[in-house]
């Protein structure tokens, strides 16, 4: 099946689906120095660094290998455990159980520091003192009444009853003394709260946010003390009487006033600092129905649009009306000149405008007739050439029949598009040169094969360099393969091309851009940019 292989070269990193070798690939090369290992063993190395790899069996239930001087060795579990203790063994398991005669100490001499940690059990000293440092105690039990001098010290956590037997600890508010002041702390001063039925402190800017978190309405209080008037919530029986005919506007220094809009047929305008009400004067007027009058004499050239004028007798052009129609009749000869309706033109209509033969030749009353003008540029060849530098009012045929043919003795320049409709085009030229970035072969089709067929035999055949439309790839033929006429090819060996990114092809993929299936995209490279890994499809 074809894929994507890779190319191993100096500094690639190898990937192969087996690798058989014909010895022992020694340590030094990443071997183990051995062809074989004991069945259910495990790898350990010998007195040097590079000596073949030995292996230790373990194949006894919970054994273990322990390390010596001489080497690693398998230790029995049985040999593990000691006085007071069981090894219990299992199939890939081993587990060290205490003998149930070891589950309690009953006689201890001093303990160091920190003999005793985190979950070691219940502790009973009897009627013995118990000295120790800083202890943490989950619950502290004791069968008779606590006289005050069990517990000296400092003390955290929590007693467990109802408090009624200690004394010392109440709370008088009307013993304290008054705060007297407006400067409470938002964070440090605290209030004593109880948390249904569990006694809390809270801060005071806490406590004050519980009060404005009640606030609602029109306006709102956030934490912290901003207040919010919530939109469309001030209505305007809740502003100040305004004087009728007046508005409100930003003043001096930015502050709200009352500005007195009501002045009879004036507007309100700004001039880029303020807001005035000022009346309307100068080409136009206006009134206080909003009627607008334009001043007598008031509209200028400069003031009209282009289509104030109807274009056919009047225009306007640079602000100037300008009036169409020719006031004097232009009048023709009818002699070299020949209009196709009347001998006059006043610009009211369109007219055709011709050169009768008088304007080519000498004499001659009739319009110049084809071959009048055909004889008349036999005459001379600069007379053609300046006819044919004209408009010629569109596209035009030289021969009317197929053997009809044109030959130009000097160089032929086309600045437009050459199309041809023949089956050949034949350069007989020495070197071709052809300015165009790109040639399309081709043209006209969407299938089929397309290339460049160099001769190498004397009946027009040759080797082809061509686009193999079967296979989606660039091909080659052969010396003497492909016929001139040739419309299709047959390929001997295809272009190699080669892709590139920075990740490997990935595995299954398919060659890109190239090839139309597996058997014809044989050859193809891509190249990892990033490791400079070559891989090739086959």
């Amino acid at each position: 099946m074809a894929s994507w292989k890779k190319v191993i070269v100096s500094g690639s990193a190898a990937e192969l689906a087996s690798l058989t070798l014909t010895t022992a690939l020694p340590v030094a090369q990443g071997g183990i120095g051995a062809s074989s290992i004991t069945d259910k063993a495990v790898l350990i190395s010998q007195d040097s660094g590079t000596d073949a790899v030995g292996s230790l069996a373990l194949t006894s239930n919970g054994s273990i290998i322990v390390g010596g001087t001489d080497g690693p060795a398998v230790e029995a579990a049985a040999d593990v455990a000691g006085t007071g203790l069981t090894a219990v063994v299992g199939n890939g398991t081993l587990a060290i159980n205490v003998d149930a005669s070891q589950t309690q100490v009953t006689s201890v001499g001093t303990l160091g520091a920190g003999a005793i940690s985190s979950g070691f059990g219940n502790i009973d000293n009897g009627t013995s003192t118990l000295n120790s440092g800083n202890t943490t105690v989950d619950t502290l039990i004791n069968a008779s009444a606590v006289a005050s001098s069990h517990i000296t010290g400092s003390f955290t956590g929590s007693f467990i009853g109802d408090g009624s037997g200690l004394t010392g600890t109440g709370l008088d508010v009307d013993g304290l003394s008054d705060y007297g002041a407006q400067t409470l702390h938002q964070s440090e001063d605290n209030f004593l709260v109880s948390d249904n039925g569990t006694e809390k402190k809270i801060k005071f800017s806490d406590l004050e946010d519980s009060i404005f978190a009640n606030i609602s309405g029109d306006a709102t209080v956030a934490g912290g003390g901003a207040l919010t008037i919530a939109a469309d919530s001030v209505e305007n029986s809740m502003l100040a009487n305004m004087t009728q005919g007046t508005i409100k506007v930003g003043g001096g220094s930015n502050a709200p006033t009352d500005l007195d809009a009501k002045t009879d047929g004036q507007i309100l305008i700004g001039d880029g600092t303020d807001i005035n009400s000022v009346a309307v004067s100068g080409d136009i007027t206006i009134d206080n129905a909003g009627a607008t009058t334009i001043g007598a004499d008031k509209v200028h050239g400069t003031m009209l649009n282009t289509d104030s004028a109807d274009t056919s007798t009047i225009e306007l052009s640079s602000d100037t009306l300008s009036v169409l129609k020719v006031p004097n009749a232009l009048t023709i000869d009818n002699v070299t000149l020949n209009l196709n309706s009347g001998t006059t033109f006043d610009g009211s209509g369109a007219r055709t405008l011709s050169a009768k033969t008088a304007a080519i030749s000498d004499g001659g009353t009739g319009l110049a007739t084809a071959d009048q003008i055909h004889t008349f540029y036999t005459a001379g060849g600069s007379n053609l050439a300046t006819a044919f530098n004209t408009d010629l009012g569109g596209d035009f045929t030289i021969g009317n029949q197929s053997s009809d043919s044109a030959t130009f003795s000097g160089d032929v320049f086309v600045t437009g598009n050459l199309t041809t409709s023949g089956t050949q085009s034949a350069q007989n030229v020495t070197n071709l040169v052809i300015e165009d970035k790109f040639i399309l072969l081709n043209s006209g089709s969407a299938s089929g094969d397309g290339g460049i067929v160099v001769q190498t035999h004397s009946g027009y055949s040759g080797s082809a360099f061509f686009y193999d439309d079967s296979s989606s790839r660039w091909a080659l033929t052969k010396a003497d393969d492909t016929a001139q006429s040739a419309t299709t090819a047959t390929p001997r060996q295809y272009l190699v091309s080669v892709s590139g990114s920075t990740a490997p092809p990935a595995h299954g993929s398919n060659p890109q851009d190239f090839g139309a299936a597996a058997g014809n995209r044989i050859g193809m490279m891509h190249v990892e940019t990033d490791t400079g890994d070559i891989y090739i499809w086959s």
